[in-house]
C-alpha cells in the first residue's frame, strides 16, 4: 500500500531535521579545531617573545661593554691611557698566608698523615696548607716598592691566616666589632675565656645562656651530647645554646628572624673567628628544612655542628678549616613545617609548607620568569641575610632523592618545551658540576646513580641540572647566583624525605665527609682586594670573569672571591668613577690564588670627575642592600599558568 501524504510530510520533516543536526555538530567542531589551532598560535607567539626577552637578557651585559667611552687617569694628565695587564705565576710563600696557622701540623705526623689520607695531600702536609703568594698589577707593586702607599694599607695577616686592616693591626676597636687583642681569643682553647658581647654578622647574638649559666650547668646540661633522634623547635634550641656557651671561642648564635608562627631561625658560626668577618676569610652556609617535612638536613647539620667543634682541636683539617672560614649553619629554615610533620613520611607534603601554605622553594625572585608568589617570613629573612653577608658558596639541604643539583632551576623556555630534561646552564657550569661531583664523589652511593625506587630518575654520577630534571620557579639557588654570585647547590640527601630514626647514624656517615669537603671549595679559585692608587678598598666594585656573564661585588673591605676551576682568566674590574681594568691571572690545583688590584680614578678633558655607571651584569643590588628583581618578562597568566604552577607542585611533592 502507498504512503500516505501525511507519512510522507513526517519522513521529509525528520529528514531535515537530521540535515540540520548534523550542520549544526560540523559547524561547532569546526569552530572547536579553530579555536584550538588559534589558542597554540597564541601560546608559542607568546612562548618564543618570552624566549627572545630572556636571550636579550643574558647577553644585555655583553652589549653594554661594548659601549665604554674613553677614560682618561686622573695622574697622567688627562691622557688616554690602557689597563696594564701582567700575567703572573705563582710561587709559594715561605710565611704562608696559611702556613703560620698551620704550625700545629708539624706537631703530630700521625695525625697529618691521617689528615692526608681522608682529606686529600693537596690540604695537608708537613709544608703547610694551601699556601700561595699575593699577585699584584704593576700599579700596585710600583706604589709598594716606591712607598707611596703606607705599609698598613696593604693587607697584612693575622695568627688565623686572614689579611686585617691596619686599624685591627694597631688594635683599636672598629664600630661594633671586639678586635686588635682579640686575635688571641681566636686562639684559646674552645670554652675558654668570653667571646665578644654584642653583634655577629650583624645580628644581636643570643644570650639566653649567658654569665648566668654556669660552667657546672653545662657540666650537668647533656644535650650537646647530640643523640641521633629528631629535635624539635625546642629542643634543638636548647643544644644550640648550650654548644654556644660551651664553645664561646668557635661558635656564635643569632637568628635571621622569626617564622610565620613566631619561632626563631637560627643561625651557628663556627669559625675561630664567629662574632666577627676576618678580612680575606669566606662566608659559606647551608640552609637545611626548607621543606618542612625534609627532615634528615636538620639533624645533619646539628651533627656537623658537633663534629665541627669537637673535631677543631684534634683533627688538623678541621682547624685548618675553621680557622680559615667562617662556616654558618641554618639548621631549619621552616620550623613551623617540621613540627606538623610526621617521621616515617617518606612521600606526601604533611609539613612541607610554612604555616601560611608556602612553598618556600618558590618564593624567592626569579631571573626566567615573573613570580608573584607574597613573600613570606622566612624567605624574606633568608633575602635580607644573604644580601648582609657576601657568601662565596652555599649548599640547601633536601630529601626525597639522592643527587646534587646545580643551577639554573628554572629555564626561559615555554610551557610545552620545560619538561624534555633540557638543560639550562649557566656561565659557570663548569664550577657548578665540580661542586656537585665533590658532593657526590665523596658519599658512598650518590656517586652511583641509582634509583631510589621504581619509576623515579637515575642520575647520572649522582648530579644533574636542577631544570634538566624538573623546572621551577622562584628557587632559593637560582636567587642566590643571580642576585649574589653566591655559588649554591641544592642536596637532596635521602630517598625517604623523614625516615625513621633508626636511619640517622648511617646518614650521618655517608654524608659527613661530603658536607666538610663541600664547604672547602670556598678556597679554590681566585680572592683579592680591589683597592684604590691611595690603598683603600673600593666597595661595590663590580667583577665578571671574561667570558663568563656572571658578576659579583666587593665587600666594604674590597674583598672578592671567585671559585674557578684550574685554568688562565682574564678579570675585569669596574668601580663607579674609576677606570676599569683587566687583569689576566692563572687558577692552579694546588692553592687559591691572590690576586690584588689598583684601580685609578678618572676624569674628563675637562678635569670633572667621570661617572661611569658600574655594569651590573647578573646580580643587582638595592642601595640599601635588600635584592631587587632583574626585569622580568610579563607572568604568563590563565588556565597554562595554572597548568604548569599545579604540575610543578605535582613533581615536587614526589621527588623534593
Amino acid at each position: 500500500m502507498a504512503p500516505s501524504s501525511e507519512t510522507t510530510c513526517r519522513a521529509k520533516v525528520h529528514r531535515g531535521r537530521r540535515s540540520q543536526q548534523r550542520s549544526f555538530f560540523a559547524t561547532t567542531q569546526l569552530l572547536q579545531r579553530s579555536v584550538f589551532v588559534i589558542a597554540i598560535a597564541v601560546v608559542a607567539f607568546f612562548a618564543r617573545s618570552a624566549d627572545c626577552q630572556a636571550e636579550k637578557r643574558i647577553s644585555s651585559a655583553t652589549v653594554q661593554q661594548q659601549q665604554q667611552p674613553q677614560y682618561y687617569d686622573s695622574d697622567e694628565g688627562g691622557e688616554v691611557i690602557k689597563s696594564k695587564i701582567r700575567p703572573d705565576t705563582y710561587s709559594q710563600d715561605p710565611s704562608g698566608q696559611y702556613g703560620n696557622n698551620n704550625k700545629h701540623l708539624q706537631q703530630s705526623s700521625d695525625a697529618v698523615a691521617s689528615a692526608s689520607t681522608v682529606y686529600g695531600e693537596q690540604y695537608v702536609s708537613n709544608a703547610g696548607v694551601l699556601q700561595d703568594q699575593p699577585m699584584l698589577d704593576e700599579e700596585a707593586q710600583e706604589s709598594i716598592n716606591s712607598g707611596s702607599i703606607n705599609n698598613h694599607r696593604i693587607p697584612q695577616y693575622t695568627r688565623s691566616g686572614s689579611p686585617v686592616p691596619a686599624d685591627v693591626v694597631e688594635g683599636k676597636n672598629v664600630g661594633n666589632r671586639a678586635i686588635g687583642n682579640n686575635n688571641n681569643y681566636h686562639h684559646a682553647a674552645p670554652g675558654a675565656g668570653s667571646p665578644p658581647a654584642g653583634t655577629a654578622a650583624g645580628y644581636a647574638v643570643d644570650s639566653a645562656y649567658g654569665p648566668h649559666y654556669s660552667t657546672q650547668d653545662l657540666i650537668q646540661d647533656q644535650s650537646y651530647q647530640l643523640e641521633f633522634k629528631y629535635h624539635d623547635y625546642d629542643k634543638m634550641t636548647k643544644f644550640l645554646r648550650t654548644t654556644s656557651s660551651r664553645f664561646p671561642n668557635l661558635t656564635a648564635l643569632y637568628s635571621i628572624g622569626k617564622s610565620v608562627q613566631g619561632r626563631d631561625l637560627w643561625v651557628m658560626v663556627v669559625s675561630s673567628s664567629p662574632y666577627e668577618h676576618m678580612i680575606g676569610k669566606p662566608d659559606v652556609k647551608y640552609v637545611a628544612n626548607m621543606h618542612g617535612n625534609e627532615a634528615v638536613g636538620r639533624e645533619l647539620m646539628l651533627h656537623l655542628i658537633q663534629y665541627l667543634v669537637n673535631s677543631y682541636t684534634v683533627d688538623p683539617y678541621i682547624r685548618w678549616l675553621l680557622d680559615n672560614t667562617r662556616i654558618h649553619i641554618l639548621p631549619s629554615m621552616n620550623p613551623d613545617g617540621f613540627e606538623v610533620a610526621r617521621e616515617g613520611q617518606c612521600d606526601g607534603g604533611q609539613g612541607r609548607y610554612n604555616a601560611r601554605g608556602f612553598d618556600l622553594n618558590r618564593n624567592f625572585p626569579d631571573y626566567f620568569k615573573q613570580n608573584n608568589k607574597r613573600g613570606q617570613p622566612e624567605t624574606d629573612a633568608v633575602k635580607e641575610w644573604t644580601s648582609k653577608i657576601q657568601f662565596v658558596l652555599s649548599g640547601g639541604l633536601h630529601g626525597g632523592a639522592l643527587v646534587a643539583s646545580y643551577p639554573f632551576d628554572n629555564t626561559p623556555n615555554s610551557m610545552f618545551q620545560s619538561y624534555t630534561s633540557t638543560p639550562s646552564l649557566t656561565p659557570d657550569d663548569d664550577v657548578f658540576k665540580h661542586l656537585a661531583l665533590t658532593y657526590s664523589r665523596n658519599h658512598p652511593t650518590m656517586n652511583q646513580g641509582v634509583a631510589c625506587k621504581a619509576g623515579t630518575p637515575t642520575f647520572n654520577n649522582g648530579i644533574t641540572n636542577g631544570a634538566a630534571w624538573y623546572p621551577l620557579t622562584g628557587g632559593m639557588q637560582d636567587f642566590n647566583y643571580v642576585w649574589y654570585g653566591c655559588m649554591e647547590v641544592t642536596l637532596e640527601l635521602s630517598c625517604c624525605k623523614y625516615p625513621p630514626t633508626s636511619e640517622l647514624p648511617k646518614l650521618w656517615e655517608e654524608n659527613r665527609l661530603s658536607l666538610v669537603k663541600f664547604l672547602a671549595e670556598a678556597h679554590r679559585g681566585v680572592h683579592g682586594f680591589v683597592m684604590d692608587e691611595h690603598g683603600n678598598p673600593i666597595e661595590k666594585a663590580s667583577l665578571k670573569v671574561k667570558g663568563r656573564d656572571a658578576g659579583f661585588q666587593t665587600t666594604k673591605y674590597g674583598e672578592f672571591w671567585r671559585i674557578l676551576l684550574p685554568g688562565v682568566y682574564k678579570l675585569e674590574i669596574y668601580g663607579d668613577g674609576y677606570i676599569p681594568k683587566e687583569m689576566d691571572f692563572m687558577v692552579v690545583e694546588q692553592h687559591p690564588t691572590l690576586l690584588n688590584v689598583t684601580l685609578h680614578t678618572s676624569k674628563r678633558q675637562d678635569n670633572t670627575p667621570f661617572r661611569q655607571p658600574v655594569p651590573h651584569f647578573y646580580h643587582h643590588h638595592h642601595p640599601q642592600g635588600i635584592a631587587l628583581a632583574p626585569k622580568q618578562p610579563s607572568q604568563d597568566s590563565g588556565i597554562f599558568s595554572s597548568i604548569t604552577s599545579g604540575f610543578n607542585n605535582f613533581v615536587s611533592n614526589i621527588f623534593g
